[in-house]
């Protein structure tokens, strides 16, 4: 084995003298890893994060102020969540190994294979020691502070053809780190974290309330998982078999990527044109009868069935602001629902998710979902 190749980089914070290090141990052949060591982390809340390779076994992590921390696995890395007692700066020591999925004679370790922390925190300058076989080595590093540290190796007994140019891989840096944060924001739904949701949000959506609404997701929902469909596009669905279309933008801000936007809506099979029409005569009719305070024919258009109660539904029905049209935002006929935005007050916009059912003179609700988007 070669070692001491020694690599003073500063890790996600400019400037400051390496006050912790970091030992790698790679065997490329076979793709396994091992990393070891400890990092001086400024963490913003008791409940940081950090994410790592798919597969890997975390084998220490301890700081001053660390009361647990908890794994969860997913197809696209391993989030690990910390519980600290007191928020400050304070040293967090690891190891973590495992086998990354890379082969070929040239490799490049960076964001995308999440051989190294990504941190929901900053950290100050660490020292990084490699260790590779004799027969492998460091062609270059590349990405500089504040940018995840990335390196190339190479097998020193391939054949590499003089003709052809180095390519080194473009990666999708900006895409790989949404998919990070987005698994942070899963995670912290799942975990109802209204501290670590709020962490990734901008200061406009965290004056929303996104974030406490975010983690009052009613536990009958069972478990969250998510799906990217683009940077701009996620499909999130539920244990109990529903299932969300939500818009985003995120934005850099200060080194980490906020979430600027957030709209969601239920995933479905669109509505038909020729229903559209029965369905606005419907929420038109709805409304009116709330704004006319008519309890008894509002019955009529609850299902008796409806798990919140008859009764209750109508209740809430009759307290909405009804002087103002309500609009279809989003239909889906498998299964049969409906959006309705409701303009409540100045500052409170409620989107009310229905699903119906046919009845002997008119549609019937047979669920309600509320959705407050600010």
């Amino acid at each position: 084995m070669r070692k001491g190749l020694l690599i003073a980089l500063l890790l996600l914070l400019i400037g400051g003298t390496a006050d912790a290090a970091v030992q790698v141990f790679f065997l490329p052949e076979s793709g396994f890893l091992r990393v070891q060591g400890e990092v001086t982390m400024r963490p913003a809340t008791t409940a940081p994060s950090l994410m790592l390779f798919p597969g890997v076994q975390v084998t220490e992590l301890w700081a001053d102020e660390l009361r647990e921390y908890s794994v969860q696995r997913g197809a696209h890395g391993t989030m690990v969540s910390l519980s600290l007692r007191q928020v400050r700066p304070q040293i967090l020591s690891f190891s973590y190994e495992g086998f990354l999925s890379l082969q070929g004679s040239e490799l490049v370790l960076d964001r995308s294979s999440l051989w190294f922390p990504e941190f929901s925190f900053p950290i100050e300058s660490s020292e990084i020691t490699v260790v590779l076989p004799d027969n492998w080595e460091i062609v270059e590093w590349y990405g500089q502070p504040p940018m995840y540290p990335s390196f190339m190796v190479r097998d020193t007994t391939a054949v590499h053809s003089q003709d052809t140019p180095q390519v080194i891989p473009v990666i999708d840096e900006f895409s790989s780190r949404v998919q990070m944060q987005l698994a942070r924001l899963t995670s912290a739904i799942n975990h109802r974290n209204a501290t670590e949701i709020e962490a990734l949000l901008s200061r406009p959506l965290r004056e929303t309330g996104l974030a406490g609404y975010l983690a009052s997701v009613p536990s009958s929902y069972g478990q969250i998982t998510s799906e990217l469909r683009d940077s701009f596009n996620v499909l999130f669905r539920t244990e109990r078999g529903a299932s969300y279309e939500v818009s985003v933008v995120w934005q850099e801000n200060g080194g980490r990527l906020e979430l600027q936007y957030f709209q969601m809506k239920p995933h479905g099979t669109p509505i038909p044109e020729e229903l559209l029409g029965s369905l606005a005569a419907f929420v038109n009719d709805l409304r009116l009868l709330v704004q006319t305070g008519q309890r008894d024919q509002l019955l009529e258009f609850v299902d008796e069935m409806i798990a919140q109660g008859q009764g209750e539904i109508v209740e809430f029905l009759l307290g909405l602001n009804a002087l103002e049209s309500w609009t279809i935002e989003h239909g889906s006929s498998d299964p049969f629902t409906i959006t309705i935005f409701v303009p409540h007050t100045k500052d409170t916009k409620l989107l009310l998710h229905l699903g119906l059912k046919p009845g002997l003179q008119n549609w019937l609700i047979h669920s309600l979902e509320i959705i407050p988007v600010g």
